[in-house]
């Protein structure tokens, strides 16, 4: 038991080898041997002095640079390194804001916003390894079912800078699914799902509403936008992009070192577009084009333009051009075959003839020179001519479009059954009839003060001016003087002068409106988060001849349905009263037909132009007209 105790302080030999001798060698160390010490030698230097201030000059020189660079690093560059670190961190995506939407005057939808899939490629974050590049690109050909070779000359042919490369829009269901699963093993993949517009065919209003067109480097440099964004280029997309457009949000998110989504670290919801009520009547609308295209196939006569506008402020309720186009066409990836097709196409049709076209205003015009006439007391309404067919001067005969003639004429008649020898003689004079006639300079005065060769600052992009001749203009442009003949053509509206339906459309609203006219505009509301913003009409013609003369005028107008040119329209159900009017521009084509009308004669609430290009005598813009009047006022 005592043998085994380990409290017991053993007594004895010592086992343990490695301390044996301690007890033998216990005073070692306790006195100094100095014979011993007498017999050593000193230490020596290992560097010399020189060799060591060399080495501290070394050390001291790379210490400096090092401390140099760690101050120019975190002081001067510490922001953009910061930036760089934190751009690997984190991500920002954008959240695309909706287009405000267009709705007609009763609130019915002219375009929506439909959403599409589309696949991004984030160029900064492809992979570096050119075997995983290629695995990538291989499978992204499979999917998109395309020739690997013709994915690579995309990508490549992306001159944008931007790092995120539009690959494809409107991708299918099932494909975009695939690429979001594809996505997960590489994060260069981005499939996002964003809107897009979408326009209605039926309404026929691809000139008036217009398109969206990607943006170009100015555009992103001036107004903000964002690579692979769409803005309007043309029509109303165009006018009211600054409403239309909205704000776009952003996301910040978290990823891993493999840039895999980990967090949202903060999200900028968008701001959605304005949405804009105009003045369009949807139903007109429609009706109005399928009435115009019905006509242009019975006559073949592709070439035409309409609008209808409201007589008490100037709203547009309907604008027809044609040929039209389809405006869809540019809402995705822009179909060059399509688009070239459009191009070539001899007869335009991306031109909004209502606004864009110009042509000889015609006999429309002569509700002008009446007015001139009237005022400038060249006549009066007892003011009488006999049309016998025409009028000789020199070696040249200016004829009426009756052959025999029209008989004894007044203005009531001469604007009834447009009778040419009565204008020629109020506007260049007849020394059978008027030894003095208003003459160039005065008739393009009155025309001036009806507002021709002036836009009529319709919301639309691209209005002409139309054409104003001059004597000084014919000489400088020709070498040669204005001749009587001119003025005679200028007083039934042919020669050199030109005008825009938009622009006979106003001109007739003046008599239609009991000598007021209006802007033609298509807005009506502006409604914003903030609120509404009605639209005020602003006045364009504001009584430019006395009532005396507008009121002529007027029964000259209402007597063309009743007893002159435009007599069908009689069948429409309520009174209506207009001008008619055919213009030649060419000797070896058929001219224009022209019809300027507006109903109900008293009170009236619409006015509308119809030109036919190369329609004839054969009264087509007429029909358009009564058929558009008929079905309108049996609503």
């Amino acid at each position: 038991m005592i043998k085994n105790n380990p409290f017991k302080i053993q007594e004895g030999q010592i086992r343990d080898s490695s301390v044996r001798t301690y007890v033998r060698q216990k005073k070692t160390g306790d006195y100094l041997d100095f014979g011993l010490a007498d017999k050593t030698q000193s230490l020596g230097k290992f560097f010399d002095d020189k060799k060591i201030r060399s080495l501290f000059f070394v050390f001291a020189l790379f210490m400096m640079i090092l401390f140099s660079r760690s101050l120019y690093l975190q002081a001067v560059r510490g922001e953009y390194f910061r930036t760089v670190a934190e751009g690997n961190r984190i991500r920002s995506e954008i959240i695309k804001a909706n287009r405000g939407l267009l709705y007609d005057r009763f609130g019915n939808l002219l375009v929506k916003n439909v959403s599409y899939f589309f696949l991004y490629l984030e160029k900064d974050i492809l992979p570096e390894d050119d075997l995983v590049k290629q695995d990538l690109f291989t499978k992204l050909a499979s999917i998109l079912e395309m020739p690997q070779d013709k994915l690579i000359e995309t990508i490549s042919s992306q001159d944008q800078p931007a790092d995120r490369i539009l690959l494809y829009e409107n991708l299918p269901y099932e494909l975009a699914m695939k690429l979001i699963i594809l996505s997960e093993t590489y994060p260069s993949i981005d499939v996002s799902y964003e809107p897009r517009r979408q326009y209605f065919s039926n309404l026929g209003m691809s000139h008036s509403l217009g398109y969206l067109g990607v943006v170009a480097e100015e555009d992103i440099e001036n107004r903000q936008y964002n690579y692979h964004d769409r803005l309007g280029k043309t029509g109303l997309e165009l006018i009211y992009e600054d409403f239309l457009k909205g704000k776009d949000g952003i996301r910040q998110i978290e990823v891993d070192a493999l840039f895999r989504e980990k967090n949202i670290l903060s999200m900028l919801d968008p701001i959605d577009g304005d949405d804009l009520t105009l003045t369009i009547d949807a139903k007109a609308q429609e009706k109005l084009f399928e009435i115009m295209k019905n006509q242009a196939a019975n006559y073949d006569k592709r070439k035409m333009a309409a609008v209808v506008l409201d007589a008490q402020d100037g709203g547009v309720l309907a604008m027809v051009s044609l040929p039209d186009y389809d405006n869809n066409i540019f809402t995705t990836v822009l179909n060059n075959e399509d688009y070239q097709r459009v191009l070539s196409d001899e007869d335009l049709p991306l031109l909004n003839r209502v606004v864009s076209g110009t042509y000889p205003m015609g006999s429309v015009f002569k509700t002008i020179v009446s007015a001139a006439a009237l005022e400038e007391k060249i006549i009066t309404p007892s003011f009488t001519v006999n049309s016998t067919g025409g009028v000789q001067v020199g070696n040249n005969f200016f004829p009426d479009w009756r052959s025999s003639g029209h008989g004894l004429t007044n203005i009531y008649w001469a604007l009834a059954d447009s009778v040419n020898t009565f204008f020629y003689s109020i506007g260049g004079g007849n020394n059978q009839w008027l030894s003095l006639g208003l003459g160039v300079d005065k008739i393009m005065e009155y025309a001036k003060k009806f507002g021709l060769g002036d836009t009529t600052k319709i919301d639309l992009n691209a209005e002409a001016t139309g054409f104003l001749p001059s004597k000084e203009w014919k000489e400088k442009t020709f070498g040669e003087r204005w001749y009587l003949g001119d003025t005679y053509n200028l007083s039934i509206g042919q020669g050199f002068l030109s005008v825009t339906p938009i622009q006979a459309a106003t001109v007739m609203s003046y008599f239609a409106n009991q000598g007021l006219a209006y802007n033609p505009h298509f807005i009506k509301e502006i409604k914003s988060s903030s609120g509404t913003e009605i639209y005020q009409p602003k006045i364009f013609l504001d009584h430019v001849i006395s009532d005396d003369s507008l009121e002529t005028i007027r029964k000259g107008l209402r007597m063309t349905v009743t007893d002159g040119t435009a007599q069908s329209l009689q069948a429409v159900p309520i009174s209506v009263a207009g001008k008619t009017g055919t213009a030649q521009f060419n000797r070896n084509k058929t001219p224009h037909s022209w019809m300027a009308a507006f109903a109900p004669y008293d009170d009236a609430k619409i006015v509308t132009a119809v030109i036919v290009e190369e329609g004839g005598d054969i009264g087509l813009a007429v029909t358009i007209t009564r058929e558009f009047m008929q079905w309108y006022f049996s609503q």
